[in-house]
């Protein structure tokens, strides 16, 4: 059983090493505890920017929080446990409203839009062949990521603005940055097989 007493007194103190210690060891336990309670519902990498959530508002609120009421490990746990409820009740839904439609005339009017200024070549089959496939991609993943991906589609500058995204999404504008990161590997990895 680790002893939250310091990481208590330093999350206090606004020392913000104590982050590190407290991924480092409460992270696992309330990542499992996470992962069980919300099993088919979230991945391990939503959990994971859950956790990051979690973090987040832990340091932005750290004022209110009081060592009489409970330890670190159960503060933190009712957090992640929050920002998990957070983006199921209301992420996922909102994110749904805002989505652009998938289908391949869409998908083939954004592919046809010139990016940075130059034309996109078209190869007829093989271009909707390869949208086809960008479809199923981005139906493989989570509804955030595939908001952001679609509004850096859509964005004239080719990436959309991580601050508008995060107050669309009702998520950190870090957390938006790591969904798109996630989000392109996934897509670069599938057509890479």
């Amino acid at each position: 059983m680790t002893d939250t007493s310091d990481l208590a007194r330093r999350l206090l103190a606004g020392d913000e090493s104590v982050l590190r210690d407290i991924l480092l060891q409460l992270a696992p336990a309330v990542k499992s505890v996470v992962l069980q309670r919300y099993c088919g519902v979230l991945n391990e990498s939503d959990v994971e920017d859950v956790l990051a959530m979690g973090i987040y508002r832990l340091w932005n609120h750290r004022d209110r929080f009081d060592p009489d009421r409970g330890t670190v490990r159960v503060w933190f746990f009712r957090i992640v446990d929050n920002a998990a409820r957070d983006i199921l009740k209301h992420g996922w839904h909102k994110s749904r409203r805002l989505e652009a439609p998938l289908d391949p005339q869409h998908l083939a009017s954004l592919a046809d839009r010139p990016t940075n200024g130059a034309a996109v070549p078209t190869n007829g089959d093989a271009d909707r062949q390869m949208i086809l496939r960008l479809r199923e991609i981005l139906e493989t993943l989570p509804a955030a990521q595939r908001q952001i991906v679609l509004a850096d589609a859509q964005s004239r500058e080719g990436k959309a603005s991580s601050r508008e995204l995060s107050d669309e999404l009702g998520i950190p504008a870090s957390t938006v940055r790591v969904y798109r990161k996630r989000a392109l590997e996934r897509i670069r990895s599938a057509f890479a097989e």
